[in-house]
């Protein structure tokens, strides 16, 4: 597949340059040389592996596809731009005139996709690289919106991208200088095709053509004619490559149903492989990435994974795709494979009315001529599900952490509640919901693979350097100044030993100190340490699809709202836990009128120690509810005396207490004390008023909280005093 590129522009030659110069960077997957051409404003550019620009009158095309000139220029002749439609083969053409471009896609040739941008018009085989070439990436709202709700895709001329506009099969687009500044584009209605509609057996037959063959194996009667297809066309002097899919340790039965199918055929009639994936490791990244948008089911994915695995084995892989559900991804997806890959996608369902019965009567006819009776009763007796493919619920199942993640923070509209919900329920959801959440998967994976690298960032002059990190600035409590020091830490999970832990790190710190944090170390000094990651030590945290929220909780946060931290039904779950209804309900009831102190402190400590899941914490606090901890007295204590191991005698004998708070915007809620006698709350609560913990990934459960250095008076000399004399 080769790969064109066209712009269309009065600008300069230098913008223009650079402008070709990204559109080919980005279809250099589609041929290693480029060739360019100039026709009045239009710069045409084709990546090939041989690359050729054809001269016609006053005329210049690249073409992706197989045409005859001559004849293309005979029907252009005549019938004009609507002449360049039609022909026996798939192709796709830009031509540039002195007047503009024509855009043209005959068949279900490659697809090709315009767009405007600075009074200019960019034309290229895939809108990544119209991207590339500075086309703002934004999602189109409702091309999304059909995708989540129905799957459909690639149906008209919208695509993904706002913006970008898709070439139809058999459509001419002209691109001509307007009235006014700017371009005028026209694009005519697709061409409706004449003759006998192609029947199912030609379908099949057409589709085996020349070439290493393949086929992935389909279910049912329409994957046995394809089967039955390749076998009549292939050669019988060395075996037919069949493919399928193996999902190790999920419940599938693809080994089985391809023994009932294949064992009865003659040997060494096919050589067959069943190619192993694994569900943690699929590459939806990867995926999208080479498809450029989203497709709306698991078969796609399956289809690009086996043509990755199988290029230089095969050249063209037959597949019964297209059979049910939406196909207009089906031709995106073949263009993209064979021009990374190598390897020709082949659908011949794509283009026939799959529920037409005299079809499947014809279908059935070809399989008994073609393959064993044994064969073809193994393949009619198949459930009409997708027996070759894993359970997309299993599926989900492994990737339910992205997936529960996606959907509490997305990229594109607010929390997906509903599809929360469809989460905590997975076995016992419809089909079309189980769909659905795939989709959003692949979305949400879209935004951040595909969109966001082309996401314009505000820029920063590269000669302007960082501003230094400011110093920690004095706090002023009891009459004494303070200074916080945050340690890092690795990351904590559950089973760590927090004690041994956490003082290893203050001890690292006091042997590594700089002079006034040693001499600040020999004076009193507190140890504050976060409630979370104490939680998170203990196994606290319960990750939300782990949380069965009730009715009465999610009334408790209508009613409450976000006033008292807690807004998300999973969370205030966890918080009745430790509240009791009654407590809790009051204290909502507070926070809906208005009292915010009051509901507090009807809420108690524990409860609002409750820390909802967010984006930016550290796993697995992401996707988790965490309680406060367990015991954070003891805990205080057993930090205490592991504390009395690590550091200097005189370091220890400053501490004056170590404290367990859990603090946020809403302020510190202390938890555990270590000392004897009452801890200083009006201290600690200075102490953490900016929550020295942070609250990111910033991975700071330790502050320490020490004594500022005293500022020395610099002596200034006196107005009017002369100079001391300089020693030469």
């Amino acid at each position: 597949m080769a790969g064109l590129a066209a712009l269309l522009s009065f600008g300069s030659d230098r913008s223009s340059t650079e402008t070709l110069t990204a559109l080919s960077r980005a279809l250099a997957p589609r041929g290693s040389e480029e060739a360019r051409d100039v026709n009045g404003s239009a710069k045409l550019l084709v990546r090939a592996a041989l690359p050729i620009v054809h001269r016609l009158d006053t005329t210049t095309l690249i073409v992706d596809g197989i045409v005859e000139l001559s004849t293309l220029a005979n029907r252009y002749a005549e019938r004009g731009p609507l002449g360049l439609v039609g022909g026996a083969d798939p192709y796709t053409l830009i031509m540039a005139d002195p007047e503009g471009l024509v855009l043209a896609r005959s068949g279900d040739g490659p697809p090709l996709y315009y767009a405007r941008t600075r009074g200019s018009v960019l034309v290229a085989s895939e809108p990544t690289a119209l991207l590339a070439a500075g086309v703002p990436a934004r999602p189109d709202p409702e091309t999304v919106a059909r995708f989540l709700a129905v799957g459909g895709c690639d149906e008209g001329a919208a695509t993904f991208f706002d913006g970008i506009r898709r070439v139809l099969p058999d459509q001419v687009v002209e691109i001509s200088a307007g009235h006014t500044d700017g371009w005028l584009v026209r694009a005519h209605p697709p061409a409706r095709r004449r003759g006998t509609a192609i029947t199912g057996r030609m379908a099949l037959l057409g589709s085996v053509g020349e070439g290493r063959l393949g086929v992935l194996l389909g279910p049912g009667l329409p994957g046995a004619a394809v089967l039955g297809a390749a076998l009549a066309e292939h050669p019988q002097h060395r075996g037919l490559p069949v493919y399928s899919v193996n999902f190790p340790g999920l419940p599938m039965d693809s080994s089985a149903y391809a023994s009932a199918l294949l064992g009865p055929l003659p040997d060494a009639s096919v050589r067959h492989r069943a190619l192993p994936f694994f569900a943690d490791e699929i590459d939806v990244d990867g995926f999208l990435a080479d498809v450029g948008e989203p497709v709306p089911d698991l078969s796609a994915y399956l289809a690009w994974a086996v043509a990755r695995s199988t290029g230089g084995e095969v050249d063209a892989l037959l597949g019964a795709a297209g059979w049910r559900g939406p196909v207009g991804h089906l031709s995106r997806l073949a263009d993209r494979v064979a021009a990374r890959y190598g390897v020709a996608l082949r659908f011949p369902y794509r283009g026939l009315e799959t529920g037409d019965e005299a079809l499947r009567g014809e279908l059935r006819v070809l399989a008994e001529r073609t393959l064993p009776p044994v064969s073809l009763r193994a393949a009619v007796a198949a459930p009409a599900a997708a027996t070759l493919e894993p359970p997309l619920r299993e599926i989900l199942v492994r990737l339910r952490a992205e997936l529960i993640g996606a959907l509490l923070y997305p990229h594109h509209g607010p929390t997906d509640h509903a599809g929360l919900a469809v989460m905590q329920h997975l076995s016992d959801a419809s089909e079309a919901d189980v769909a659905r959440l795939w989709r959003r998967y692949l979305l949400e994976r879209w935004l951040v693979t595909v969109v966001a690298p082309y996401e314009r960032q505000p820029e920063v002059p590269a000669a302007r350097q960082a501003p230094p990190r400011p110093r920690a600035a004095a706090i002023t409590a009891g009459g004494a100044e303070w200074v916080t020091h945050a340690l890092v830490t690795e990351p904590i999970t559950a089973g760590d030993r927090v004690a041994e832990k956490f003082a290893w790190y203050v001890a690292e710190f006091a042997h590594g100190a700089d002079k006034p944090a040693r001499q600040a170390l020999r004076q009193p000094w507190h140890l504050l340490v976060a409630a979370k990651p104490v939680a998170v030590a203990q196994g606290l945290a319960r990750a939300i699809w782990e949380i069965e929220p009730g009715s009465y909780a999610r009334g408790l946060v209508r009613l409450a709202g976000p006033a008292l931290g807690l807004a998300d039904p999973w969370s205030m779950q966890v918080a009745l836990g430790h509240a009791g209804p009654a407590r809790l309900g009051l204290a909502a009831l507070c926070a809906r009128l208005g009292r915010l102190n009051w509901a507090e402190r009807v809420a108690g400590p524990l409860a609002r120690s409750v820390c909802p899941p967010r984006e930016q914490a550290c796993p697995p606090a992401h996707l988790a509810v965490v309680p406060p901890p367990r015991g954070a007295d003891r805990v205080a204590e057993e930090i205490v005396a592991a504390l009395r191991k690590t550091l200097p005698d005189d370091v220890y004998a400053m501490l004056e207490g170590c404290a367990v708070v859990g603090a946020d915007e809403a302020g510190m809620r202390l938890l555990g004390w270590s000392r004897p006698g009452e801890p200083p709350a009006g201290l600690l609560a200075r102490l953490c008023a900016d929550n020295p913990f942070g609250q990111g990934d910033e991975r700071t459960p330790l502050v320490l909280a020490l004594a500022a250095p005293r500022r020395v008076a610099q002596p200034t000399a006196r107005k009017g005093a002369k100079a001391s004399a300089r020693r030469r």
